[in-house]
């Protein structure tokens, strides 16, 4: 069964409400988008490894999907986990295309499409340091150690994969044998390690420990406020500046007016500028120089907050997508 659903990342909605507010023509836009377009693949390649799992009996499997745990000072996230009674198999999702050549002495992957070759971080050392990770997790939460198998699965049906020595054909598969793959490693591991309390326990402490990243990408792209448009967006004609009059907002430049124009901004402002804001913050990232009018636009979002008066900070809600589904209504 899904022990952990694999929600829409953060990542990514962080780089569409950059799209929105990144001052036109910035000379990084194209590497922003490169990267993004890595990224979107990257989690198409996941939702296709979710599909193929998904003809497993139910019963017989916990599958994890993107878990994040942290170990001592390391984090360390796994894109699939699948966790049985008698063995853990840790599957790494990458969606490359063209030619993927694996050398086993120097460890790299290389890839080559139109003609070009580009170096990756081998994805295979990657998962098993994911292993390495978990091993000690587990030790440390006085866990017994199942054995912990890992592989890389290439999800586009397009790539060719080449490999240097006939053992890493075991290490890493197309998309389209991982399913066999999965019953071969079934039918391998009779032994069982874990007690169905076993499992119980360490299903319950895998979603209460989960650490899910926020990534910032401002910093990572070296970019400042001054690069990200304020104001509240029109919902009509997508221009900038909406001002707020009694209970609504109304666009200088189309006329149209809206109630809750507001609730993207502030999920913008989340996603890019700070996970938390004070009414003072806020009203300059909106526009608004009423105190009450800004705290009775936020009191009916129900986020969560600390503090009290003047002192007060609101934060980004726990749950991300529904907020997201709310401020696009």
């Amino acid at each position: 069964m899904i022990a952990k659903e694999r929600n829409y990342p953060i990542r990514l909605r962080k780089y569409e409400a950059l799209f929105n507010r990144l001052v036109e023509n910035h000379p990084k836009l194209s590497i922003i988008e490169e990267d993004y377009k890595a990224w979107r693949a990257g989690y198409k390649g996941e939702l296709s490894t979710d599909y193929r799992l998904s003809f497993l009996p139910e019963k017989e499997y916990l599958i994890f999907r993107d878990l994040r745990l942290a170990d001592d000072k390391w984090y360390f996230q796994m894109d699939t986990l699948l966790l049985t009674p008698r063995y853990i198999l840790l599957i790494e999702t990458k969606n490359y295309t063209g030619t993927l050549y694996f050398e086993n002495n120097s460890k790299q992957m290389t890839q080559t499409k139109d003609e070009k070759d580009k170096a990756y971080d081998n994805p295979i050392l990657q998962v098993k340091m994911q292993k390495w990770h978990l091993e000690r997790w587990l030790a440390e939460n006085k866990f017994k150690i199942p054995p912990i198998y890992y592989l890389v699965t290439i999800s586009n049906s397009s790539a060719i994969i080449k490999v240097s020595h006939p053992s890493l054909h075991k290490l890493v598969l197309k998309g389209d044998t991982l399913l066999e793959r999965v019953l071969e490693t079934n039918e391998s591991n009779k032994e069982e390690i874990f007690s169905e309390k076993d499992l119980k326990k360490l299903q319950k402490l895998f979603i209460k420990k989960q650490e899910p990243l926020y990534p910032d990408l401002l910093k990572f792209y070296s970019l400042t406020e001054d690069d990200i448009r304020n104001g509240v967006q029109c919902p009509d004609c997508s221009s900038f500046g909406m001002q707020r009059m009694k209970w609504k907002w109304q666009c200088p430049s189309c006329m149209h007016t809206s109630k809750n124009a507001h609730y993207s901004a502030i999920l913008e402002f989340l996603l890019l500028i700070s996970p938390t804001f004070t009414n003072r913050e806020l009203r300059k990232f909106l526009h608004v120089p009423s105190v009450k009018s800004t705290s009775s636009m936020v009191s009916h979002m129900h986020l969560p907050m600390k503090g009290n008066k003047k002192g007060r900070t609101y934060h980004m809600p726990p749950d991300i997508e529904a907020f997201f589904q709310l401020a696009k209504k």
